[in-house]
C-alpha cells in the first residue's frame, strides 16, 4: 500500500490529491492529511492496517476526518467528476471508522452514476484523508470569471457551515464578486449579491487567493472554508472546465448557470419521492427531455447525460447541476422556484438559458425584465457591427432593447459562445441577447445587395414613406416595385445576357427583402412603435392594440394615422411574396441553387460562390438594367408617386 503526505502528492495520486499538493507547494493553508493510492485493489491485511494507523497517528486525534475520493480521472481539465464519487465527512479518527469510510468511497467508483458520467471507463481510485475543519462559512471559488461588464473577477459563493449543501445545490449561496487588477484582488471593488451572511472574515482568504493567482499557470475551481477563529483553509483545487460568466440576479431568483437553447418535454425527478420512485424515474428518463428537479443529486447522472437541458429549484452557478451542464454543453437554469409544480412531466418547454427565458406550453416567463417590444427580431440593419472570429462570423446590433447577437445556429457551439460572450462584455460592457434566425443570413445578403443599382435609393424611399406614414405613397411604392420587377423579368426573357439575368435575379431577391421583411417587419414597426408609445400610454393602450381591426373609440389624429398606416403595411405585405414569385422574380428555392447557377453561367470552378459573381461585376453590366429601373426611382414633381416608364 502506497501512502503519501499531501504536501508531496502528485498527479499519480489523482486530481484531488495533486491539486492539494499544488496548493501546499504554493504556501497556502491546507488541512493536514495524506493520500492512499489504488484503493480499489487494497486489502486490509495486518501490514496495511498497521501502515494506515501510523499515518493516522500523525493527525490530530481530537479532530474528525474527511475521507474523499481522488480518482485518476477526477478534477481534470475536461471532466470534473463534481459530486460523482462518495465523500465521508466527520469520520472518527480510529482505524475501524476510517476503513469503513474507505470502503464506502471505493464502492462509489463502480456505480451506474459513474458509468454514465465516464462513458463506462474503468476508474482508478485513490483516497484522500484529511483533518476536518469546523467552518463558520465555506464555499466554492473560481479564480477567474467574467463579470456582466466584461471585467475580470474572482467569484466566491458562500454558505454558512459546510460547503456540501452548496455543491449539491440544496442551498442558495451568497455571491461575492471581486474585481481583478494586475492579477490581484481589488478589495475596494467587492460586491455581494444574494443571501445575507456574516462575511466579515472573508477577506482573511484574499492574500492566499492573490498568491494562487500569481503562481498558478491555469484558472482554478477551489473549495475553501474559514473556521470559527477566522483562519482560512483550502480543501480542493481543480482546473476550471469552462468559463464562468456572471449574470445579474433575477426577479424570480432563477439564474443562468449554463447558457444554451433547448426544446423538449419536461421530465420531473423529485428528490422528495421514495428511493424506489426516484430510481424508476432515472431509469425511465427519455432521451432529449428537459430535466426538472429540486436539486440534481449525483445519482441523477444517467438522466442528466440524456437531457437536453436542466431546470432546478435550488442551486447556484457553481452547484453540481451548473458545473456538469457546462461540461456537457447543455443549458441550465438553477434556483428557479417551484419549477416542479410549474413544469410537471410532459410540459412542452423552450429553455432559452442564453436569454434567461422559459416558455412553457407557449407561455413565456422571462428571468429578466420583460420587454414590451422585441427589437432584436425587427428586420432593421442600421446599427449592426460585424465581427469576424476567423472561423465564424457574428453581428451585434445595438437596439433600444439592449445589445443583440445574431449568429448561425451551427456556429453556436460552447467554445464559440465563450469567445463571443467575452468579446461582448469587454467591448460593449453588456451580455448580449442571442438570436439564431434568418436575420443573420439577411445581414450578409444586404452587404451584397448594396452593390446593385438603386438598392440604396429604394431603401431611402422606403424610409421617407415610413416617416410620413402616407398610405397612398406606400401603396404606390409596392405597386411600382412590382411593375419594375415585371419589366426586368420581361427583359430577362427577351435579350438579357447571362450576366444580366443573374443581376435581375438578385434584384428580385433584394426587392423581396425590402417589401416582405425590412419594410413591414422592420422599419415601419419600429418607427410606429416609437411614434405611438406616449400616446398609447395616455389612453392605456398597448402597441398591439393598434393592429386590432375594431374601433378603438379614440379620436386622437396621430394614433389614427399610425393605426391606418399599420393597416396599409399589413395589407400590402399580405400577398407580396406570392406576387413576386408569380412574376418570376424569385422563388422559395432561389438561395439554394444560386451558387450552382453562378458556376454554370459564368464558367467558374466548383468552389465559386455568389460573392465571386459580385466581385466580377463592372458598370457596363448594369447599363440596360439601370435604364429599365430609372423611371421607377424618379419622383413626380408633386412627390405623390413614382413615375412609371411608358
Amino acid at each position: 500500500m502506497k501512502i503519501t503526505n499531501l504536501k508531496n502528492a502528485s498527479a499519480i495520486s489523482g486530481g484531488k490529491a495533486s491539486g492539494l499538493g499544488l496548493l501546499n507547494k504554493m504556501g497556502v493553508p491546507v488541512p493536514d492529511g495524506f493520500v492512499i493510492d489504488d484503493t480499489l485493489s487494497l486489502e486490509f491485511d495486518d501490514e496495511n492496517v498497521l501502515q494506515l494507523q501510523r499515518f493516522l497517528n500523525q493527525l490530530n486525534p481530537n479532530k474528525k476526518l474527511a475521507v474523499r475520493s481522488s480518482a485518476k480521472a477526477e478534477d481534470g481539465a475536461s471532466k470534473s467528476f463534481a459530486g460523482i464519487f462518495e465523500t465521508e465527512l466527520n469520520v472518527n479518527n480510529d482505524i475501524n471508522s476510517v476503513i469503513e469510510a474507505i470502503k464506502k468511497v471505493n464502492a462509489s467508483a463502480t456505480t451506474d452514476v459513474v458509468k454514465a458520467y465516464a462513458n463506462n471507463e474503468e476508474q482508478i481510485m485513490n483516497i484522500v484523508i484529511q483533518e476536518m475543519v469546523e467552518p463558520k462559512i465555506s464555499g466554492v471559488m473560481f479564480s477567474e470569471a467574467i463579470d456582466i461588464n466584461g471585467d475580470d473577477v474572482v467569484l466566491f459563493e458562500c454558505v454558512e457551515g459546510l460547503a456540501d449543501k452548496l455543491v449539491s445545490g440544496s442551498a442558495n449561496p451568497a455571491q461575492v464578486i471581486v474585481k481583478v487588477k494586475e492579477n490581484q484582488l481589488d478589495e475596494t471593488s467587492l460586491r455581494v449579491e444574494g443571501n445575507l451572511l456574516d462575511l466579515s472574515q472573508l477577506k482573511n482568504i484574499f492574500p492566499f487567493v492573490n498568491r494562487i493567482k500569481q503562481l498558478s499557470d491555469r484558472p482554478l475551481d477551489m473549495e475553501w472554508c474559514i473556521d470559527k477563529d477566522g483562519k482560512p483553509y483550502f480543501v480542493q483545487a481543480r482546473p476550471i472546465t469552462s468559463t464562468v460568466f456572471i449574470n445579474k440576479n433575477t426577479r424570480n431568483a432563477g439564474i443562468v448557470a449554463s447558457r444554451g437553447y433547448a426544446e423538449g418535454e419536461s421530465y420531473v425527478i423529485d428528490e422528495n419521492k421514495s428511493d424506489e420512485e426516484i430510481k424508476k424515474a432515472i431509469d425511465n428518463f427519455p432521451k432529449g427531455a428537459i430535466l426538472v428537479a429540486g436539486v440534481t443529486e449525483t445519482l441523477y447522472m444517467p438522466a442528466i447525460k440524456k437531457a437536453k437541458g436542466i431546470i432546478t429549484e435550488e442551486g447556484s452557478a457553481l452547484s453540481h447541476a451548473a458545473i456538469v451542464s457546462r461540461e456537457l454543453g447543455i443549458p441550465c437554469i438553477a434556483g428557479y422556484k417551484n419549477a416542479i409544480k410549474l413544469f410537471p412531466t410532459g410540459t412542452k418547454l423552450v429553455l432559452d438559458a442564453s436569454n434567461g427565458k422559459i416558455v412553457a406550453n407557449g407561455i413565456e416567463d422571462s428571468l429578466n425584465t420583460k420587454k414590451s417590444f422585441e427589437f432584436g427580431e425587427l428586420y432593421c440593419f442600421d446599427n449592426a457591427l460585424k465581427v469576424d472570429f476567423e472561423d465564424f462570423k457574428v453581428f451585434f446590433e445595438l437596439t433600444y432593447g439592449g445589445l443583440m447577437l445574431h449568429m448561425a445556429s451551427d456556429d453556436a457551439i460552447p467554445k464559440n459562445m465563450e469567445r463571443v460572450e467575452k468579446y461582448a462584455r469587454k467591448v460593449f460592457n453588456a451580455s448580449p441577447e442571442q438570436h439564431f434566425d434568418d436575420k443573420y443570413l439577411w445581414y450578409f445578403e444586404i452587404e451584397r445587395f448594396k452593390k446593385l443599382p438603386y438598392y440604396n435609393a429604394m431603401n431611402q424611399k422606403m424610409m421617407e414613406i415610413i416617416e410620413k406614414k402616407d398610405s397612398k405613397l406606400l401603396d404606390a411604392f409596392y405597386t411600382d416595385s412590382l411593375e419594375m420587377l415585371a419589366d426586368l423579368i420581361h427583359y430577362k426573357m427577351n435579350g438579357a445576357s447571362d450576366s444580366e439575368k443573374l443581376i435581375i435575379d438578385e434584384i428580385g431577391a433584394a426587392t423581396n427583402l425590402i417589401l416582405d421583411a425590412m419594410l413591414p417587419l422592420g422599419y415601419a414597426l419600429r418607427q410606429c412603435y416609437f411614434d405611438s408609445i406616449d400616446v398609447c400610454k395616455e389612453y392605456n393602450l398597448s402597441f398591439n392594440d393598434l393592429f386590432i381591426d375594431n374601433d378603438l373609440k379614440i379620436h386622437d389624429s396621430k394614433l389614427i394615422l399610425i393605426k391606418n398606416f399599420l393597416s396599409s403595411v399589413a395589407n400590402n405585405r399580405n400577398d407580396v411574396y406570392e406576387k413576386i414569385c408569380s412574376i418570376g422574380a424569385t422563388s422559395p428555392e432561389y438561395f439554394e441553387f444560386r451558387d450552382d447557377e453562378v458556376i454554370k453561367t459564368c464558367g467558374y470552378d466548383k468552389d465559386a460562390t455568389i460573392d465571386s459573381f459580385y466581385d466580377s461585376l463592372t458598370e457596363s453590366d448594369f447599363e440596360t438594367i439601370q435604364f429599365i429601373m430609372k423611371p421607377y426611382m424618379e419622383k413626380k414633381k408633386n412627390n405623390d408617386s413614382m413615375v412609371r416608364r411608358k
